[in-house]
């Protein structure tokens, strides 16, 4: 097949991450793909020189997100409008670009790349539904129009998107849970005392950071008797400074430096997880099911999570679920999480969980047999 995929990003977040796996296997099948980023590469360049180094064509593209309402990420309306604008001769160098490589089938990584769907004509399209839109919103219509006029399949990474998706644009879903960069293995847990816990994910309001230092706060002193060190590792997003300095600002205020740290961004989230007990997902939209839990299971590390499904996440058996934005509960949860032998256990559980569900053999196999089923190959 010939594959164009539209992506929002390439080098940092769960979305670009998941797309570096799924490429690495079409380039190794010997498929034609081409990935048309509209974001430069904010991070490094290393995923970028990787996947060029497999055969794989990248192109950037200076385009504003497709300002729909997502709960994962809120993205300013105007602002993106009057950039969209601006942007015209990249929306058009874009389509050229598109219809230089004729591709059999276009893959949209992400809701925030349906824009390009407009302008594109009618190519055979599966929109990757990594996001759960806020209902209700007065953009849907718009989105359902898109959706209905534009892409003839929807891929979820989990059943709340597919289920969402196939109830507001009556489109084919298929649910695939995202898969690891490397096959689930069981991972020895780091010596202790101390007991490391680690966050991941970009320094943004959204993620909840603010509320795990704070929950670290209430539970300090068991923490601290516990021997926990908590390391919260993501970059400052250029928008979300402030964000980012509020949380450097409160570790410091509530004197639990020794408790909490920022740990600054990493490319090689993976490697990081090998140093911990406990993964914690403090996201505030209460989403427990992003690319840390698929990567942390995987080698077999419990997480702590807010939220409350239970799609991979079973409460006291592989982690723990929590309100989302409830500080004393979370609190509550990282003291008592704070055992070696019960972490232990739920890391034996979490790697099961991981072993039948994650397979990244089978899950980006049948993401490809997605792609064929709307090429028509």
């Amino acid at each position: 097949m010939r594959i164009v995929s539209v992506t929002a990003d390439i080098d940092s977040g769960g979305s670009a991450k998941s797309l570096f796996v799924l490429a690495r296997a079409l380039a190794a099948e010997g498929h034609a793909l081409h990935i048309m980023s509209i974001a430069r590469p904010s991070r490094t360049r290393r995923k970028v020189e990787a996947l060029r180094e497999m055969g794989v064509e990248v192109s950037f593209f200076d385009i504003p997100y497709f300002p729909l309402k997502l709960i994962v990420c809120p993205i300013p309306f105007w602002r993106n409008m009057r950039r969209a604008l601006l942007r015209h001769r990249e929306f058009a160098r874009l389509v050229q670009a598109v219809r230089a490589f004729a591709p059999d089938v276009v893959h949209y990584n992400s809701y925030t790349t349906l824009h390009a769907a407009a302008l594109l004509g009618r190519y055979p399209a599966v929109l990757h539904a990594r996001e759960v839109l806020v209902e209700p919103h007065w953009m849907l219509p718009l989105v359902r129009r898109l959706m209905r006029a534009s892409i003839d399949a929807v891929i979820a990474i989990s059943p709340e998107e597919g289920e969402q998706a196939a109830r507001l644009f009556g489109l084919p879903v298929t649910t695939i849970f995202n898969a690891p960069l490397r096959p689930p293995r069981l991972e020895p847990m780091p010596e202790a005392p101390p007991l490391a816990y680690g966050a991941f994910s970009h320094i943004t309001p959204i993620k909840g950071q603010l509320e795990l230092v704070r929950a670290c706060a209430l539970a300090a002193g068991a923490l601290r008797k516990a021997g926990v060190r908590l390391k919260i590792f993501g970059g400052a997003v250029g928008i979300h400074q402030a964000y980012h300095d509020a949380v450097a600002g409160e570790i410091a205020s509530l004197g639990i430096a020794d408790v909490a740290t920022l740990a600054g961004f990493t490319d090689q989230p993976e490697a990081e997880m090998r140093r911990v007990h406990l993964i914690v997902r403090p996201d505030a939209t209460g989403q427990p099911w992003g690319r840390d839990v698929i990567e942390s299971m995987s080698m077999g590390r419990p997480v702590l999570a807010t939220g409350s499904s239970r799609t991979f996440i079973r409460p006291g058996e592989n982690g723990m679920l929590v309100p989302p934005r409830d500080i004393p509960a979370l609190a509550d949860a990282l003291a008592r999480l704070a055992d070696l032998r019960t972490l232990q256990e739920m890391g034996q559980a979490a790697y099961a969980f991981a072993r039948d569900h994650f397979d990244p053999g089978t899950n980006i196999r049948n993401t490809i047999a997605a792609l064929a089923r709307t090429a028509g190959k």
